[in-house]
């Protein structure tokens, strides 16, 4: 499927979803699991690498589902249960999924241009909504091994005293004869 893709389209789109999140659904943990998600896109990032196309990842917290397609209003709820988009402005009625693709349709034009193979103008870099852009938490610098922990320089109980390391001493030797 990746390789047909990569092939057929000079560009493509994906979502960069929660499938962490998304796996503790009792209910959808199971499918999504068996998806693999995360090696259809490291597949598809190769290949189209490969191939000169170009691969199109939706933020996050891009609001694919929740845009109306027609006009381009957000809705501010769209529960998972509502499987059909209305939208409150222009009166458009469409499949979830349906208008969720039209929207990432037009964020791959917006950001590649024409969409031909070999086409690689630069994305323009867009600010992520609400400072997602920003790490939300900081990792703690890495101790470094002493003495006395895991990896640190403590010698082996065996260190020196092995059959090849034995130092001879002839002196005493001669001194037994």
């Amino acid at each position: 499927m990746t390789t047909r893709l990569a092939c057929e389209y000079g560009t493509i789109v994906v979502e960069d979803l929660n499938v962490a999140g998304m796996g503790r659904n009792r209910r959808l943990s199971r499918r999504i699991a068996d998806a693999v998600f995360g090696e259809i896109r490291r597949q598809l990032t190769n290949k189209t690498r490969r191939r000169g196309t170009r691969l199109v990842v939706a933020d996050r917290w891009f609001p694919s589902s929740k845009t109306c397609s027609r006009c381009g209003v957000v809705k501010a709820e769209l529960p998972l249960s509502m499987r059909v988009f209305e939208c409150d402005n222009c009166g458009l009625v469409l499949d979830r999924d349906a208008n969720a693709g039209h929207n990432l349709v037009a964020l791959g034009a917006r950001t590649t241009g024409t969409g031909v193979a070999g086409d690689l103008d630069p994305a323009k870099a867009e600010s992520k909504p609400r400072g997602a852009d920003r790490k939300t938490r900081t990792t703690r610098p890495r101790r470094k091994a002493g003495t006395g922990r895991a990896g640190g320089a403590i010698p082996s109980p065996r260190a020196g005293k092995e059959t090849g390391d034995r130092q001879q001493d002839t002196g005493a030797q001669l001194a037994l004869w």
